[in-house]
């Protein structure tokens, strides 16, 4: 008799582990089944948010050709449109926010694609230098850290980008590159993405991500300088002109002086324009900047943020507005 109740014991508490393990695994199933459906319903939110963004832009394009001002600024619609909460179902959340591209400093505006074939400008060298030291300054490397050299960079960038196979310091530009592992050849055209810039000699993680915050690569073609009306502070500071002695960067007091128009509510225009808004930038800045500020743009970063219950997701993506329809040159899910 004793046999037989240890027996019956041993299988009803086996039957009653199976019995608890059957239904942990339900349940986790039935929280995994739950938020990989929420994380779906998040990133389908967050795909709409896109789309809705590109109709702002559309819409804000087609504003500006009535008015005649075709300027990007930060009194614009889509410019505000990071504040709003855009209104969806109960237990989820969208938030969408649009950055100009003209609002970064667009690497590929230091060469000329007119013909085709890029070149670089007779200020890029200079520009390049002065950016970089800055650059340098802001990393802080410590004594006995990797020196870097700016003339290097700057001409190995150059190098990169321009259509010949010569360095400009001499000799083949693609002798570093094919004894890499495995061997690559140079661009010799357009910087692509940022990230493409650890791929050029002397570059490496530590001075790319000092250099990301500053820089953008869209455009490709046809990039113009920095927005005057976009750009935030740190990104102003790389407006590049002779003071009258010598070509430097913007210094802070002038940058200062731009944010007070935009913070009066006014734009920054190019002496041409005539606008009860418009400042000349040429009454801050004494000569010709370099690149030339661009005032009117055609690629933006899109940022759609969702939530569906706990489960988030970002998708981000750059667009060009000026094709039919809208073109996205990048996507990523986050």
């Amino acid at each position: 008799m004793g046999v037989v109740m240890l027996i019956v014991l041993f299988f009803a508490l086996l039957l009653t582990s199976s019995v608890a393990t059957f239904t942990r695994r339900s349940i986790v199933d039935a929280l995994v089944a739950r938020n990989r459906d929420a994380g779906a319903r998040a990133e389908a939110l967050a795909r709409g948010g896109i789309r809705l963004a590109i109709a702002y832009l559309v819409q804000d394009k087609a504003d500006k050709a009535a008015e005649s001002l075709p300027i990007e600024s930060h009194l614009d619609d889509w410019a505000q449109l990071g504040s709003i909460e855009i209104p969806v179902a109960e237990g989820t959340s969208l938030q969408i926010n649009i950055e100009d591209s003209g609002g970064l400093f667009n690497l590929n505006s230091l060469f000329d694609f007119a013909e085709g074939e890029g070149g670089a400008f007779q200020e890029t060298i200079p520009f390049l230098s002065e950016f970089f030291e800055k650059v340098l300054d802001e990393i802080g490397l410590p004594p006995g850290e990797k020196v870097y050299d700016v003339t290097e960079l700057s001409e190995s960038l150059i190098d990169w980008v321009d259509s010949d196979d010569e360095r400009l310091a001499g000799g083949f530009e693609d002798d570093y590159y094919q004894q890499q592992d495995p061997p690559y050849r140079a661009a010799n055209g357009p910087i692509r993405s940022v990230e493409d810039l650890l791929l050029v000699e002397g570059f490496d993680r530590r001075l790319v991500a000092g250099i990301r915050p500053y820089v953008t690569v869209f455009p490709l073609v046809g990039a113009t300088g920095v927005n005057l009306n976009t750009a935030p502070p740190h990104v102003l500071s790389l407006l590049f002109f002779n003071d009258g002695v010598t070509d430097r960067l913007a210094k802070e007091e002038e940058v200062e002086q731009i944010l007070a128009v935009r913070e009066a509510g006014g734009l920054l225009c190019d002496e041409g324009i005539s606008h009860e808004l418009c400042t000349p930038i040429n009454s801050i800045v004494p000569n010709t900047i370099f690149p030339p500020s661009g005032y009117s743009s055609s690629v933006f970063q899109i940022t759609a943020n969702a939530a569906v219950g706990d489960m988030r997701r970002s998708v981000v993506a750059m667009v060009d507005r000026d094709q039919e329809p809208p073109l996205l040159l990048s996507w990523k899910v986050r």
